[in-house]
């Protein structure tokens, strides 16, 4: 009795899976889980949590792995590449540079081509999805004005010029029209002295005696130009 039911379970457990894998390897519903996967992930990477829009992306891609490598005579490769690509596309968010996100995608290309056992049909398959996630992608940036909120932690979004009030050297264009003293000789460059803050400054001209009254006439940056004050 124990063998029969035995025997009944494995018939119809082996009955699920042979119908479970020749409905996930159909063509269209092969199409629907890979774009499925790809476009829902698009739509996780500009969402600021988790959504079930990605939790069933993933559900979808490990319900087309798992009806294709019941079939493929590549599956430990496929399986292989899957996995080491999707690790590295992973990586590739917190390190500069393309070159691990690019061989992940690599990767992941040839795994579901091997993994779906016709290259031609599948290659019109991804070239369709990536067509799709351009356009899902742009309406993303341009139409709905997002950004991917797990960059926002590595990139810098304040603006940094002059009018946010952000400089990259002291401003001393208050000194334009000030008056000063030759510490040195400006030869053309030399330190003039403005109170007690000695200042680098260059000479309009070609020379400046040290100790000379010089009017400060031009700043531009670090760059402080004067002339003799006339007696």
């Amino acid at each position: 009795m124990a063998v029969i039911q035995i025997f009944i379970h494995t018939f119809l457990f082996g009955s699920i899976l042979a119908d479970f894998r020749d409905v996930v390897t159909m063509p269209w519903v092969a199409f629907i889980l890979l774009a499925f996967f790809f476009l829902g992930m698009l739509y996780q990477l500009f969402s600021e949590r988790v959504t079930l829009i990605g939790i069933l992306s993933i559900a979808s891609i490990i319900i087309f792995y798992s009806g294709h490598l019941l079939i493929s005579d590549y599956s430990g490769i496929a399986l292989t590449l899957f996995i080491i690509g999707t690790v590295f596309i992973i990586v590739e968010f917190f390190i500069i540079g393309a070159i691990l996100g690019l061989i992940g995608g690599i990767m992941l290309f040839i795994s579901i081509l091997l993994v779906g056992n016709n290259i031609a049909l599948f290659s019109l398959f991804m070239i369709l999805i990536a067509i799709l996630a351009i356009i899902e992608w742009v309406i993303f940036v341009k139409f709905k004005k997002r950004r991917i909120p797990f960059l926002k932690k590595f990139i810098l979004t304040d603006a940094t010029d002059a009018e946010s009030g952000y400089t990259s050297f002291d401003d001393r264009s208050y000194l334009v029209g000030e008056q000063a003293i030759t510490a040195t000789a400006l030869r053309p460059s030399g330190i003039i002295r403005y109170g007690n803050e000695r200042i680098d400054a260059v000479a309009e001209g070609s020379f400046i005696e040290s100790g000379k009254d010089v009017k400060i006439i031009h700043v531009e940056g670090t760059r402080i130009v004067v002339r003799p004050v006339e007696d």
